[in-house]
């Protein structure tokens, strides 16, 4: 289990990092280095559209996942690659499918043996890394997406080192939804993820059920219905995946190959018909806005927590880290030997990049092919209607009882951002201020406002519970920023970032309204359903109604209300892991 760390290891981290940042020579070595070292994939010939998708379709429910080292090629020119992979996989795990109300106790068992695959990359001066992660890492499996006891939440510090295990217990009391599992160790979460510990979890229902044959005449099974999980890497000379040495952090990994299922750029023959993609971005920073080079829609019929209530057709698809798309892609109308390119526009980090040498952030036009097969055409009907045996998606009528308002913030040296933070809050305050730790009570609804002061989009995700987008707003964020540090006395800033500014930042933050430009827009059609990961925009307030318990309002997708402690976060994977992430806890 995790300890928290004395403050003077935090100490000890952020005073290296100021003073590694001393004159301009040496701050364009390192530049130079982070780009040399996280772009050594242009060593290699990694073709394009050469590999055969791999399609990790669902087998029964194991009882048992074993979490070991593995190795695994990912593309054809490249060597195997130490990873870390669930049930004994080269990379990702096995692709669990389960049924609405059915329960699935999992025994996980931590079976790694030697060195963290990125043992470079393990960076004690995290907080919550310990120097033993290098050689004998914690894990914690997170089911993304599950309204479940906290216990089997895969809360960070709920870790577990090899030898151990951890029984988790999923009631599965929810919608039909693409949901996935990860690694969600404190402090080596990104790192974990990125080295294979990721796998999806499909819950299925009366409108969707498992083996197909719905009410809704969805694809379903091998091969119509295919899953999807977009990660970017980069890679060694040798074949190995690639992650520069810490410190200093990287505030974003966002490199230069596209892997799908594990594949580098890979192609999927399909035929002349419908097909359904249960797409995860399970990239560590990097958000992807997919579009077809044929110029045809992508259908959206669900979202991070099930099915919308009618299909939105798409010409781009904006999908960020920890999100999911549930979509169909109508192949009838192609040619035979028609060769369509996924194709993504998106900048990272989304939606401008950052303007600082030290941070590598290509652009990735291309994520993968299909190639379409000489079979004559069947077409099939799309469905106009996606509810059928479920109450259809309205906005929530109960008024909630209490707003929240929750800023994205950093402190930033001479080399760009040094830590991301939630209400200028750091992890362990909130232990020692419980007064700094969000407390809805079971049952209840909310309203929580969350205020991107950054000029970087972040997805945010509450764990536990959904919630619907009410809707986003322009914000002043120099008048607001004012307004905020005007509101002190705490000077909690001071006490951790040794060098750094005094800041006197108040708790909770000022409302944003008045500061407000123009008009909020509602959620986009294809988020106007039940959501666990949301886009915070720069410079923008996004407002979320956020039901704590089944009891809270009417027609919730999900039949629980748990009380216990949770975590909200942002999720990219290196911000999640310096400090942008906080408990929160469900009260009686």
């Amino acid at each position: 289990m995790y300890t928290p760390k004395k403050k003077a290891a935090i100490f000890t981290r952020r005073q290296f990092i100021f003073a590694s940042a001393g004159s301009g020579a040496g701050l364009l070595a390192t530049a130079m280095f982070k780009a040399n070292r996280i772009n050594a994939n242009s060593q290699v010939d990694i073709t394009k559209f050469t590999e055969s998708l791999p399609t990790p379709f669902a087998g029964s429910p194991p009882s048992t996942l074993m979490i070991a080292k593995n190795s695994h090629s990912f593309h054809r020119n490249l060597g195997a690659s130490p990873t870390l992979s669930y049930g004994g996989l080269s990379i990702l795990g096995p692709t669990i499918e389960v049924t609405r109300g059915t329960p699935l106790r999992i025994n996980v068992v931590n079976n790694i043996v030697g060195n963290h695959p990125f043992l470079g990359a393990v960076d004690t001066g995290l907080h919550g890394t310990l120097e033993s992660d290098k050689n004998s890492p914690r894990v914690s499996l997170h089911l993304h997406g599950s309204n479940t006891e906290a216990k089997s939440d895969g809360y960070p510090m709920d870790t577990f080192r090899p030898g151990q295990n951890y029984l988790y217990n999923f009631n599965n009391n929810q919608e039909a939804a693409t949901l996935w599992y990860h690694d969600h160790a404190m402090g080596i979460t990104g790192l974990n993820v990125l080295a294979g510990l990721a796998g999806f979890y499909l819950i299925r229902d009366v409108d969707d059920p498992v083996g197909g044959h719905g009410p809704l005449g969805l694809p379903s099974g091998a091969p119509y219905e295919v899953p999807l999980v977009i990660q970017d890497r980069s890679f060694n000379s040798d074949g190995s995946m690639s992650h520069p040495n810490q410190p200093p952090w990287l505030v974003e990994y966002v490199v230069g190959v596209a892997t799908v299922n594990g594949k580098a750029w890979p192609n999927l023959n399909v035929d002349r018909t419908l097909y359904r993609f249960r797409i995860i971005n399970g990239s560590s920073a990097r958000t992807y806005n997919l579009k077809l080079s044929s110029k045809q829609a992508i259908i959206q019929i669900g979202t991070d927590q099930g099915m919308l209530n009618a299909p939105v057709y798409l010409s781009h698809l904006l999908l960020s880290p920890g999100e999911r798309a549930d979509v169909l892609i109508d192949f009838s109308g192609s040619l035979p030997g028609d060769k369509i390119v996924l194709e993504n526009d998106a900048i990272s980090p989304y939606p401008n990049g950052r303007a600082n040498l030290i941070i590598f952030n290509p652009e990735l036009p291309e994520i993968m092919q299909f190639t379409v097969n000489a079979t004559a055409a069947a077409s099939k009907p799309i469905p106009k209607m996606l509810r059928l045996h479920k109450p259809q998606i309205k906005p929530i009528a109960v008024k909630p009882i209490r707003q929240r308002f929750l800023t994205l913030v950093e402190i930033t040296g001479p080399t760009g951002p040094i830590v991301l933070l939630l209400n200028n809050v750091y992890w362990d305050e909130t232990f020692k201020n419980p007064e700094l730790m969000e407390r809805p009570k079971v049952d209840t609804v909310e309203q929580w406002n969350i205020i991107n002061l950054q000029p970087v989009a972040h997805p945010m995700h509450l764990h536990l519970v959904p919630f619907q987008i009410l809707n986003r707003q322009k914000i002043n964020p120099a008048k607001y920023l004012k307004a905020y540090l005007a509101t002190g006395p705490r000077t909690v800033l001071i006490e951790h970032a040794m060098g750094g500014p005094t800041v006197p930042t108040g708790y909770p933050p000022p409302d944003p309204t008045p500061f407000a430009i123009g008009a909020a827009r509602p959620p986009a059609p294809n988020e106007a359903g039940w959501k666990d990961t949301v886009l915070a925009n720069p410079y923008e307030v996004t407002r979320l109604i956020v039901p704590f318990g089944a009891k809270a309002a009417e027609n919730l997708p999900f039949s629980n209300s748990f009380i216990g402690t949770y975590v909200w976060h942002c999720h990219m994977l290196g911000h999640e892991d310096n400090e942008m992430m906080l408990p929160y806890e469900i009260t009686a």
